[in-house]
Formats: structure tokens, sequence, C-alpha cells
């Protein structure tokens, strides 16, 4: 079985109970294997942190010299502890990012969508022969077909359609 520095913090729920089942289950599986190293003459040491707790499986040499480096093995948790708190902040941080980059997103989407519709009041004005920009009617245009007449492009209400389409973005 493998050996188990346990910690004296109290079991906070039954989640984390069985998971501490698992991983002494699979540290003692990691033990076998190393049983089977030290056979084709391997010295082997594992150190695993769960939480506040220390696992250490291996070759008798390997967990005598983990055993006798408790500096080690504290300089393992403290490292394990750091980096699980950055991997925390990495993940606060990118939820953050990713907050700020949808309201730019939106703000980016919105000044697309007023120069695509700027645009489009161009080039009505300029379909009508005037050299300033028209407000495309749109609601007129919907309501009544007919009151859009488009010229030089394929017959049909396919045009038409297109035309409603992009209309119906804004």
């Amino acid at each position: 079985m493998a050996q188990v520095a346990m910690s004296t913090l109290p079991v906070e729920d039954e989640e984390s109970s069985e998971s501490r089942m698992v991983v002494t289950f699979l540290m003692s599986a990691l033990e076998s294997m190393c049983k089977e190293l030290a056979k084709s003459k391997a010295e082997v040491a594992c150190i695993a942190v769960y939480e506040t707790d220390v696992f250490v499986v291996g070759t008798e040499r390997g967990r005598a010299f983990v055993n006798t480096r408790k500096d080690f093995q504290k300089d393992f948790v403290k490292y394990c502890v750091e980096e699980e708190e950055k991997a925390a902040e990495m993940h606060k941080m990118k939820s953050t990012t990713q907050a700020n980059r949808m309201s730019v997103d939106a703000v980016e989407i919105e000044t697309l969508r007023k120069t695509v519709e700027d645009y489009f009041c161009f080039c009505y004005g300029k379909a009508l022969g005037k050299s300033t920009v028209v407000p495309v009617p749109y609601e007129k245009m919907l309501r009544d077909q007919s009151a859009v007449v488009v010229q030089g492009l394929p017959e049909g209400r396919r045009c038409f359609t297109m035309l409603a389409r992009m209309v119906s973005i804004f």
C-alpha cells in the first residue's frame, strides 16, 4: 500500500472524501508499477499532492530518499499550491477578458452596422441622382415591394429578397 502522509485537516464533504479514496487507490496501483520497475533494478520515487495530503510511493531507496527530504516535499506542495493559484487567476483573467471582448465585439458590431447603414443611405441617394445621403425607406420597401424599382439586375424577386434580407439586418 502507498505510504501516505495525511494532513490533520477535517474532510469537508463526501465528494472530497471519494476523490481522496480514488487518489489513494491510484497511488496504490502506482506503487505496484514501482515494484515491477524495481525488478528491473530501476529506482523510482513518486510524490503526489492532493489538496493538503502528500503521497509518496516508489522503490525502497526512492521512498527513503523522498522521506529524508521533507524540504523537497514541502517545496513540491508549495509549488503545487502556487500553480493552482496561478491557474485560478488565469481562469479569472480569461473570464474577464472574454467579458470585455464581448462588449468590444458588441461595440464593433454596432459600428459596422452603422457604417453599412450609412453606406446604403449614400448609395440610395446616389441612385436617386442626389449628391447627398438620403435615408433608405426600409419600412416602406418592406410594406410595398413596388415602391422600389431595381434596374440593371437580373429579373425576378431574388434581388428584392436579397435586399430585404440585407435590410432586415438593421
